[in-house]
């Protein structure tokens, strides 16, 4: 989701205006080749910083998945 911030000169207060965001809707597709070639192109039009955050939110989730972070208790 892309913010935006705007100031009125006229005025101290700052106006926040948000887009809304295109993964709001659910993409729908005929075949799985159309899904991957549609899911190529979305990934391919990434820039470097929001591949790099991808990257780290998938490291932390990795982590927090692993299995030194699961504990079993033997009832």
């Amino acid at each position: 989701m892309n913010k935006h911030v705007s100031y009125n000169s006229d005025r101290e207060d700052v106006v926040n205006i948000v887009e809304e965001s295109s993964a709001a809707f659910m993409k729908s597709f005929s075949s799985q080749e159309e899904a991957e070639s549609y899911r190529l192109q979305k990934n391919l039009s990434m820039s470097d910083m929001e591949k790099f955050q991808m990257f780290c939110r998938l490291i932390r989730i990795g982590k927090m998945l692993s299995a030194d972070n699961i504990s079993h208790e033997n009832k």
